[in-house]
């Protein structure tokens, strides 16, 4: 790891490195934990639990914190729902998973004028060009794979295409990412997003055209197009995140105070009880589905420090939600609101 971020010494270019990389170097990098660039994750993107903080200045000896905790990062509200939801599936270059908070919806077709053999990454989630017999490497680690995807054509260099513009392939990554911010985002392979030789790409972007397959979205961290459609919302398509900060879950920690049982659902990506009968409805047919969750532990009539308070439990579907967000949807009715009766008052920590 780099302390700048850049991790130019994964390519055959970057020598010997500079005075960049060595923590805390001269971006006076005095922080390596799951929040931190880089990140302490593992390259899957899952928590490892560790951080090291208060690096000191580079001599013969040095000093520094290190802690282990068992908070899981990467969970967001959805302005649909109103509900928590996990969003740390998908590899992003710049460490953790995508984040689609500031994101539109993309559409994307698999007919039509415009250029062939983009596809979907199944590891990182990320749009991928396959037509000129390179794979690009993956956040997630090796290389894309691409096996299940269709064949997604994008308009290419048409001025009178209608929707956003500036969308830019990568001759490294092989991704497709927007270009229209000051420096290019981070690049899978390391370093930043080389668009010498591409065209100008041109999306749909919330309905403007109509068509095609939706749920696409912009990473702000590393600016690449991922696709979002895996997490079920009981108000229809995937979870929105625009508008939501990070919160943080205790996982699997018997010292953490509060109420455990709480799971994550491997169907909807949503978080809810798991210490009744009924594991509850999930938008994504039939009942949640907790297997492979840990056991996440809640702050439960109490707000300590760093929290985001009156957050609630639904009896009907078993899931948190915040209700002072607007207009909530539950799972168990497709028009019906989530209801507080019986819930205490949760306190999510947000970063």
């Amino acid at each position: 790891m780099q302390a700048d971020g850049l991790n130019q010494l994964k390519t055959n270019t970057a020598g010997r490195g500079d005075a960049g990389d060595p923590f805390p170097g001269r971006s006076n990098n005095t922080s390596f934990t799951p929040a931190s660039n880089p990140n302490s994750k593992s390259y899957t993107g899952a928590d490892t639990f560790i951080s090291i903080t208060d690096i000191s200045t580079a001599s013969q000896t040095m000093s520094m914190e290190i802690a282990f905790s068992s908070v899981q990062s990467d969970w967001y509200w959805c302005s649909k729902c109103q509900g928590l939801n996990f969003g740390g599936r998908a590899a992003c270059a710049a460490g953790g998973a995508h984040d689609h908070s500031k994101s539109g919806d993309y559409s994307l077709m698999n007919a039509g004028a415009g250029q062939a053999g983009w596809k979907w990454c199944k590891k990182c989630q990320a749009l991928s060009f396959t037509g000129g017999g390179v794979t690009g490497e993956c956040a997630d680690g090796g290389f894309h794979d691409t096996s299940g995807s269709g064949n997604y054509v994008l308009p290419h260099n048409d001025s009178l295409a209608r929707g956003q513009k500036n969308w830019k392939w990568c001759k490294k990554c092989q991704g497709l990412a927007f270009a229209g911010r000051p420096l290019p985002g981070k690049c899978q392979e390391g370093g930043r997003h080389d668009h010498s030789g591409s065209g100008n790409y041109t999306l749909s972007l919330d309905g403007d055209p109509e068509g095609g397959q939706d749920q696409w979205r912009w990473c702000s961290k590393c600016e690449l197009l991922a696709f979002d459609g895996y997490a079920a919302c009981p108000a229809g398509g995937a979870h929105v995140r625009v508008g939501s900060g990070e919160y943080f879950l205790a996982l699997n920690d018997p010292a953490s105070p509060g109420q455990s049982n709480w799971k994550w659902c491997n169907k909807c990506y949503g978080l809810s009880f798991a210490g009744n009968p009924s594991p509850g409805p999930c938008p994504r047919a039939g009942m949640h589905n907790h297997s492979g969750s840990g056991n996440y532990t809640l702050p439960h009539n109490a707000s300590p420090p760093g929290t985001q308070a009156h957050w609630c439990w639904c009896h009907k579907c078993q899931s948190l939600w915040f209700p002072g967000g607007g207009t909530s949807r539950c799972a168990q009715s497709p028009l019906g609101s989530h209801d507080t009766a019986g819930s205490g008052n949760y306190a999510i920590p947000k970063l």
